[in-house]
């Protein structure tokens, strides 16, 4: 009795593993397919969706970045209003530092106490060597060429003609407009070096002929001469005499022309030329 209880148990239990089986089996039949079925229908999905969250994706770059243009577009004027504005501020500055000083500045970088020029030119016989009369008109030429037609001025070189201490262009200062300019050009190239250095005289008859001056400017490559002679003047007797004459402060500037001013700052001509210049507030360049 006790084995064929325990054989029916045993078949029982087999059965019960069978079924058991059997139904795991069914259930992998019939949920592998459906799973097959919805992987094989779900993979072009899939890529449709990938394409679609890059898609996605790039327009929200492009977004962001419209985002970014619009911001720029913004800051750029507000940046650009600080330089436009600022110039007129700087300019009435110094406008204001110059006109304090009574100086007024021309573009070549020369500061002159007003727009009534004259120009004093050397044109002795030792301005012919190195090509000094050449870049005395070339220079005059350009600072002539940049000065505005406000400016009022005149021209005289010394010695002058036949023998003459001095010799100007219109013995008055005219304003620079076109038809000026060109007289003034003309009036430099016919300039031929010659002759001894009346500084004294030149210098007395610019202060003394013209009533409004406000500057002089003389350019010179070596030290004064008695009239037409070759024999040195006095030149402290002509600093005294200058200053004398110079009752209206008009202010000398003096222009030495040559390398030995840059050279050597104790030669004769150097020395006139600068304190020249100091006594009445000018400036003093060598070239």
């Amino acid at each position: 009795m006790s084995s064929r209880r325990e054989v029916n148990a045993f078949n029982i239990s087999f059965l019960d593993l069978l079924s058991g089986a059997l139904g795991a089996v069914i259930i992998l039949f019939v949920a592998v397919p459906k799973g097959g079925q919805e992987v094989k229908k779900k993979e072009p999905i899939t890529v449709e969706k990938k394409l679609k969250e890059k898609n996605a994706a790039l327009q929200a770059q492009v977004n962001a970045l419209k985002a970014e243009l619009k911001k720029n577009e913004v800051k750029i004027p507000i940046k650009a209003q600080t330089p436009i504005e600022t110039p007129p501020v700087k300019k009435e500055v110094v406008t204001e530092a110059v006109q304090t000083k009574g100086i007024l500045d021309v573009d070549v970088g020369f500061k002159f106490k007003g727009k009534n020029i004259v120009f004093l030119i050397d044109v002795s016989g030792s301005m012919k060597t190195l090509d000094k009369m050449g870049q005395v008109k070339a220079g005059l030429k350009m600072l002539i060429t940049s000065m505005p037609s406000d400016y009022q001025i005149d021209v005289i070189h010394f010695p002058g003609k036949r023998g003459a201490r001095y010799y100007s262009l219109w013995s008055y200062t005219q304003k620079l407009g076109e038809r000026q300019k060109k007289d003034v050009y003309r009036f430099l190239n016919r300039l031929n070096p010659k002759g001894a250095t009346p500084t004294r005289s030149a210098l007395k008859y610019a202060l003394t002929k013209y009533p409004d001056l406000t500057d002089v400017v003389l350019l010179s490559d070596g030290a004064p001469t008695k009239m037409n002679s070759s024999e040195y003047d006095d030149i402290k007797d002509i600093l005294s005499e200058v200053k004398k004459d110079n009752f209206k402060n008009i202010q000398i500037n003096t222009i030495g022309v040559g390398a030995a001013f840059s050279l050597q700052s104790t030669t004769p001509a150097s020395v006139f030329l600068k304190e020249l210049a100091k006594q009445s507030g000018g400036f003093f360049y060598g070239f």
